[in-house]
């Protein structure tokens, strides 16, 4: 039997894709995140994936860790479902835009940078996921969302009066504007379909710091806009070729299941470890996909 996958002209392992498969879902679970914002980098990284393929192929293996992570949530009731499905009013169409401005960036050529050729999408995508993420860690390290960060306390974007208002009791937030809400799920649609995460990642931060959620609550709200993210943006991307079926399918098969236990664990682990675990996992995966990039 052949052990090997080819993925663009690039030979990779089915064992280690597994193994990175129930990694990533371990850890997407366990922090209410798609997984992308590690897959994606360690695909291109470690085992070499051309990047858009990466990209279109992390997304659809979004689709896995963000179901498993949605049923354990949902079982813990941790999940404010208003919030979702306001910020799905602007994450379908802006998904929609994000792959579109990846498809104009893949026409641009590339540019010499220290005597080394680099399409200019890899360029503009690896900056992009650089400054994106390496501010999500910084924030989610240095700064706590309330004097404890179990403690429900409204941010600054839950006081912005801009009707209409909508409430969010499972949050324990209410009087929060609905236009806002539509307006951040349209960047993180644009930012999924772009750089190829579900969105969870940065909507994180927003949901501590900027409404006010705490970090269990943060981490079970979201799951549902990453899961229809990941399934409009898998579509897309598949059009124009960008995703690899076997790589996905292999990702999927352990990431599924990893996401529920990892989601689990949330209930065992102290919040403020969860909040730096998040930004030190982000921090890793971002330096290894710079030095790949640019040396």
């Amino acid at each position: 039997m052949d052990w090997m996958l080819s993925v663009g002209g690039v030979e990779v392992a089915i064992v280690w894709l597994a193994a990175l498969g129930s990694s990533v879902g371990l850890v997407a679970g366990m922090f209410g995140v798609g997984g992308g914002f590690l897959l994606i980098p360690l695909l291109h990284v470690v085992l070499s994936v051309p990047l858009p393929i990466a990209i279109g192929s992390g997304l659809c293996q979004t689709i896995a860790t963000s179901l498993g992570s949605l049923l354990r949530y949902r079982k813990l009731g941790h999940a404010e479902t208003r919030l979702d499905l306001l910020l799905l009013g602007g994450s379908i169409p802006g998904v929609t835009l994000g792959t579109m401005l990846l498809e104009a960036l893949g026409d641009m050529g590339s540019i010499t940078i220290g005597g080394k050729v680099i399409p200019l999408i890899q360029v503009i995508v690896s900056i992009s996921f650089l400054l994106v993420f390496f501010s999500v860690s910084l924030m989610l390290w240095f700064k706590a969302p309330s004097s404890s960060d179990d403690t429900i306390k409204p941010g600054p974007l839950s006081r912005l009066q801009i009707p209409p208002k909508v409430n969010f009791p499972i949050a324990e937030l209410n009087g929060v504007s609905a236009p806002l809400t539509c307006y951040i799920g349209l960047a993180l649609g644009v930012l999924s379909g772009l750089l190829g995460i579900g969105g969870g990642v940065v909507l994180m931060p927003i949901m501590l710091y900027g409404f006010g959620f705490n970090i269990r609550k943060a981490a079970g709200t979201g799951i549902v806009v990453i899961l229809v993210v990941a399934t409009i943006g898998t579509v897309q991307h598949a059009r124009l070729g960008n995703v690899h079926l076997g790589l996905a399918l292999i990702l999927m098969i352990g990431s599924a299941s990893a996401a529920q236990i990892g989601a689990s664990l949330t209930q065992h682990l102290p919040a403020s470890t969860l909040r730096r675990g998040l930004a030190l996992i982000i921090v890793a995966a971002n330096v290894a996909f710079a030095f790949k990039v640019f040396t």
